[in-house]
């Protein structure tokens, strides 16, 4: 059987990408804050027994140090070969101008959406090279590609590097029956606008969410199509392509602190 591992995953667009290995008789290790380890299990438990195949649920907290080598040991005793790496875990600091931040909850966001994100990458690309088979799967954001972004800088910062380490890598991968995708989704209806501290989703609301499960069925096909780059819908398309084609940065900085502001007036 092939693995699938997973973080995130114990909803919204983690666990939807979850069902939909499983429906196609691929193993799951699901990895999630211990915050979530009785849906994480759930889940993992509802997998086994309507597509008959191994889901393993694993809980670590990806924001501290060291939890990724942490999380690779708990792998590594289940002895299964990972084949596809969903980087689906992240976090974000939303509505709040940089200055304001608080530095311990900074410092866990970077270490989630940066460096474990990059230190599971690179642990799980080599043997997928060698084996000559693999999939890595990135959930960046359209916010990575609006920079300055207002309201959401470390966020969108951080977010900027995933596309940027993603397209890097799928560069380096030619050839060598290994791909890496990211998808970068605007809006989404999960609990993320909530963990980010986004109290008035009002505004958000008007521009249109996607649902989890969309997100997660076109990042699951492009992944499988070896594709780099993913950016679901037509105003999410239209919104990062104005950003990179804009000549006003202090423009773009100013429509994305009006989408993540707080108060609606």
């Amino acid at each position: 059987m092939r693995y699938a591992l997973i973080t995130g995953a114990s909803s919204g667009i983690g666990a939807e990408l979850a069902r939909l290995f499983a429906r196609d008789g691929i193993g799951v290790v699901l990895c999630s804050s211990p915050r979530s380890r009785d849906k994480l299990q759930a889940l993992a438990t509802e997998l086994k027994r309507l597509q008959s195949i191994d889901a393993y649920a694993l809980c670590e907290d990806l924001s501290l140090p060291g939890a990724a080598e942490r999380l690779i040991l708990q792998v590594n005793e289940l002895a299964l070969p990972i084949e596809y790496l969903v980087n689906n875990a992240g976090a974000g600091i939303v509505g709040q101008s940089f200055q304001d931040h608080d530095a311990t909850q900074m410092t866990g966001m970077l270490q989630l959406n940066v460096v474990t994100l990059s230190q599971l990458t690179l642990h799980y690309v080599q043997p997928m090279i060698e084996r000559g088979r693999g999939r890595i799967l990135n959930l960046s954001s359209s916010a990575g590609y609006v920079v300055p972004h207002g309201l959401e800088a470390a966020y969108a910062a951080s977010k900027a590097y995933v596309i940027s380490v993603s397209e890097a890598l799928a560069h380096d991968l030619r050839g060598t029956g290994v791909s890496c995708t990211h998808i970068a989704p605007g809006p989404t209806r999960t609990n993320f606008f909530n963990a980010a501290g986004l109290i008035d989703e009002r505004r958000m609301a008007k521009l249109g969410y996607s649902q989890p499960h969309d997100i997660a069925l076109i990042g699951y096909r492009a992944m499988h199509a070896g594709r780099t780059a993913v950016i679901p819908g037509i105003s999410n398309k239209f919104v990062t392509w104005m950003a990179r084609i804009s000549p006003s940065r202090t423009l773009t900085g100013i429509i994305s602190a009006y989408v993540v502001s707080r108060n609606l007036d």
